[in-house]
């Protein structure tokens, strides 16, 4: 009797210990893996087919109509096209048009006036407001960026226009405006009397997109094609008017997201798809709701118990056929309350849940605790010996590549080579860069590579601020050039450099230690920089590739680093290539002097303001709150001038820019005095 006590308690601590695992790790991934329940929301539209849309139809701007209509692009477009385009509408009896197209860039008077005269003809017209970029979020002042004045005479309806997801992230929810400027979907809904909006003081709903199919589902036609329709067409439809160019210029921004369906091989949306879907998704109220997170927690709740005790309770190929039926039904119940317009993170169940019981209930049962200790002695040490001659094998190859020189261990690589700490024959230590032919796609990137290290070598040792190369050599039997460079500090011990433990210091090493550097030292090293760009351009090249990771320090001191897309200045009749890292790069492209101060300004905005790139102009609510005479405030003047996207509003040189950071330091040292 007590033997069956014994077991039936073993039993239920088995039981207990399965459930609280499968609770404990679902609840962690709820609380803190976004991702994971973002996907309960994405796979929905894997088990969808393409709904009927008949509603609404798209004008896309597209490179057909850009060379039938002879636009200059996408964001020059003349609004004479867009008046006779509404003109016929009108006379179709389309029922709304919306324009997609932020109505701010320069325009002739004439063409103003006469798309503003074809909107007060038709009356119900919605463009795009956009969202103020100089508006600072953290004292409340953000304020839309209004269509043209003429189009706002002619009483042209507008809404904010984007997506509640960072840069590069799947759409998964739209913006919702605000009172004062509610979101270009809603705007729409409330122009054609959707019943979503029919209520006094009616909100847009806080729901998720709604997909009715991939890409292209909802029913289009080239922007050209428009006036060419037969009589009707349009009649009675809400027709939406945005692009969808295949090549952009260099200036323009590609209005097209990521999508659930792009997770399955699909065609990027357009913006106006984007735009058109969320209002399809007001208009039948179909919008996709999160069940409440107390809701979600309490399943999860119950799901883990069960699953923890059912598990534990059977033998490995019945856990595993129960395990695939849980499965099974929970894919069901995903998508049956997907039917009804609401979604829950069923993946945590499916995929951390499950696989955690089971994985409980077979270990529990199968697995002996040897058995998986000899297993995992002999699996750490093959891998151990797969690891040694991997290094073995990776230090063999390019040992003899730099003469006289020992490559002690590899520090770096990039899209074009490796970087060694390396020690000469008196035993000190240097950088070697070794870029190999075998890394490129063809012979003329290489060869820029190699240009670059050619033009710079000369004027390496002619400034502090720059990294100085000592020697080159090239191998064109075997397809590989080197350089040997002064070796940066180590990122604790300085110039004490222990190759055991030796890791270079950047820029970036110290923001992602830092989070970000004090205005004095961010004033310093723009004083630093400045004076060795302006000696670089000077000497007529560019860098082309001005980032946090390019700048090492030497004995304590700041330098340019990683020289290879170094090159001449762009003179008359001669481009330079379209090369560098996104978000440092101008707006006009590289090429000039004034490039380079972008991306400096840009280096400099990072580093004191403790942000990405990509958020520029945003600061910190510090800066607001200083004083007008506060260091970071007026260090923030210079960045923000370094950094205007008009070239003719930039600093046109570096010098420029060290004589505002000379006369910074002088009014700091005056006021510490």
């Amino acid at each position: 009797m007590k033997q069956w006590r014994d077991k039936l308690s073993r039993s239920w601590q088995h039981s207990l210990g399965g459930a609280t695992l499968a609770f404990a790790l679902g609840l962690l991934a709820f609380l803190f893996w976004h991702e994971l329940a973002l996907w309960s929301y994405d796979l929905l539209f894997l088990f969808r087919g393409k709904a009927h849309v008949d509603d609404i139809v798209i004008a896309y701007m597209d490179d057909r109509s850009l060379d039938e209509l002879r636009q200059a692009g996408i964001t020059e477009w003349d609004p004479n096209q867009h008046a006779k385009l509404l003109d016929h509408l009108t006379d179709d009896g389309a029922k709304l048009v919306v324009f997609d197209i932020l109505f701010t860039y320069p325009a002739p008077a004439e063409a103003k006036a006469r798309f503003a005269n074809a909107i007060r003809r038709n009356r119900k017209v919605a463009v795009v407001a956009g969202i103020d970029q100089q508006a600072r979020p953290q004292i409340q002042t953000r304020g839309p960026i209004l269509p043209w004045p003429e189009l706002l005479d002619a009483g042209v309806h507008h809404g904010i226009a984007a997506v509640l997801s960072p840069p590069g992230a799947t759409a998964r929810q739209y913006h919702r405006g605000t009172e004062d400027e509610p979101s270009l979907p809603w705007m729409a809904a409330q122009l054609t009397g959707a019943e979503i909006a029919r209520a006094p003081g009616a909100r847009q709903p806080d729901t998720w997109l709604n997909y009715y199919g991939p890409a292209l589902t909802i029913p289009y036609l080239s922007y050209c094609d428009v006036t060419k329709e037969i009589k009707g067409r349009f009649r009675d439809k809400i027709v939406f008017i945005g692009a969808r160019p295949t090549t952009l210029k260099p200036y323009e921004e590609a209005d097209l997201f990521r999508t659930p369906h792009r997770l399955w091989g699909g065609e990027y949306f357009a913006g106006v798809e984007i735009v058109a879907t969320a209002y399809l998704n007001l208009l039948h109220n179909n919008g996709l709701v999160m069940v409440p997170r107390l809701t979600q927690l309490l399943l999860l709740a119950c799901t883990g118990l069960f699953l923890g005790v059912a598990l534990s309770q059977l033998r490995p190929w019945p856990a595993a056929a129960v395990a695939l039926f849980c499965f099974l039904i929970c894919l069901a119940a995903a998508l049956q309350v997907g039917r009804q317009h609401f979604w829950f993170s069923w993946t945590i169940i499916a995929f951390v849940q499950l696989p955690c019981a089971l994985t409980w209930s077979v270990g529990s049962r199968v697995v002996l605790l040897k058995f998986q200790k000899d297993v995992l002695a002999r699996t750490l040490e093959e891998t151990t010996k797969l690891v040694e001659a991997t290094k073995a094998t990776a230090h063999k190859q390019p040992a003899q590549m730099v003469p006289d020189h020992a490559l002690v261990k590899r520090i770096g690589k990039g899209a074009y080579g490796e970087v060694w700490l390396a020690r000469n024959a008196i035993g000190v230590y240097h950088a070697a860069k070794i870029v190999q032919r075998r890394g490129f796609p063809a012979d003329e990137p290489y060869e820029r590579e190699f240009r670059g290290i050619q033009k710079f070598m000369p004027v390496s040792r002619t400034h502090p601020g720059f990294v100085h190369i000592l020697h080159v050599g090239r191998n064109d039997d075997e397809r590989y050039f080197f350089c040997v460079m002064e070796a940066g500090d180590d990122q604790v011990t300085g110039q004490r450099i222990d190759p055991e433990k030796y890791s270079p210091k950047t820029l970036t090493t110290e923001l992602e230690l830092r989070g970000q550097i004090t205005p004095g030292e961010a004033l310093q090293l723009g004083l630093a920089l400045t004076l060795a760009l302006e000696h670089l351009h000077q000497n007529q090249l560019i860098h082309r590739d001005i980032k946090p990771s390019n700048i090492i320090y030497v004995n304590g001191a700041p330098k340019f680093a990683d020289i290879g897309l170094v090159t001449d200045i762009r003179s008359a009749g001669r481009d330079v290539s379209f090369l560098g890292t996104e978000g440092y790069i101008a707006p006009e492209g590289p090429g000039s002097a004034s490039a380079d101060v972008y991306a400096l300004g840009k280096v400099l905005y990072e580093a004191a303001m403790g942000r990405d790139r990509r958020l520029f102009p945003e600061v910190p609510t510090a800066v607001l709150e200083e004083p007008s005479e506060g260091l970071l405030r007026r260090l923030n003047e210079v960045i923000s001038k370094a950094c205007e996207t008009a070239a003719n509003e930039r600093y046109q040189t570096a010098a420029e820019m060290h004589a505002d950071l000379l006369a910074l330091q002088s009014l700091v040292r005056q006021r510490s005095s």
